[in-house]
């Protein structure tokens, strides 16, 4: 699969998708207080819809830059901004393989469940690593590798073989089905994202193109390796386990 399946696909999901406003600051607010914010350079990479890019600028930032692949997805982030009425936001199409600021560029970078959608993670990551200014803080969310891994792969592979006009209404179905399920689990494990509806989730977790997935002590280490110290550490965002993002926030060495 190639970045071009990758950025159709979000042309899509996130044109028919926006995560609530409200709740993914609650959500951002988990990481990053305003002080921390405030009048700092922010690069959202990966943006999507751009919903943390204009929180982020909501909350006080001097310039926040949100960068996706998609061209629909950066339509959405556009529109919220104007709504907000908000002059500190830029976005920009780009890849993450090759972003195209010099190093240490920004006070902030925030990758929520990005790097892993690209043909090179490891390469993405090394990107993201490189933007960031000594001292600065970076967010990182990845899919976790578990036992249950190759079962979610399985089924991801077999349904995004199905023709993509039945993409929307096979999950829309899914989540129909799974919708008693995600309620008797979230009795013991609540979701730490909110915001977001199951047809969205089940899109991007069984219809997207690309996904990796990393174990996080690999990412410990290789923080570590770079001389961060991890601020936070959360295990998993998602309601079920195979499906979540961990989450680092580290500080790069000063």
């Amino acid at each position: 699969m190639k970045k071009e399946h990758v950025r159709d696909f979000y042309d899509v999901v996130w044109t028919e998708y926006v995560p609530e406003f409200e709740e993914s600051k609650r959500h951002l607010e988990l990481f990053f207080s305003a002080e921390e914010i405030q009048g700092k350079e922010i690069l959202d990479c990966g943006c999507g819809t751009g919903i943390f890019t204009n929180i982020f600028a909501s909350m006080g930032a001097r310039k926040v830059t949100g960068l996706d692949i998609s061209p629909g997805s950066l339509g959405t982030g556009r529109k919220i901004q104007s709504d907000l009425g908000l002059a500190n936001v830029e976005f920009v199409e780009g890849d993450m393989l090759e972003l195209p600021w010099e190093d240490a560029t920004f006070d902030i970078v925030w990758a929520w469940g990005s790097a892993h959608h690209t043909e090179d993670p490891d390469r993405a990551i090394n990107e993201i690593e490189r933007m960031l200014r000594p001292g600065g803080s970076l967010l990182l969310a990845l899919y976790k590798k578990t036992r249950l891994t190759w079962i979610h792969e399985l089924i991801r592979k077999t349904l995004i073989r199905t023709p993509k006009p039945w993409w929307l209404p096979l999950a829309k179905i899914m989540a129909f089905f799974l919708w008693p399920v995600v309620k008797i689990r979230e009795l013991f494990r609540k979701k730490a994202r909110g915001g977001e509806s199951l047809a969205e989730l089940i899109l991007d977790w069984y219809f997207v193109p690309i996904r990796h997935y990393y174990t996080p002590a690999t990412i410990r280490g290789f923080l570590e390796s770079r001389g961060y110290t991890i601020e936070k550490y959360h295990p998993g965002s998602g309601r079920f386990e195979s499906a979540s993002n961990f989450i680092f926030k580290a500080r790069k060495s000063a």
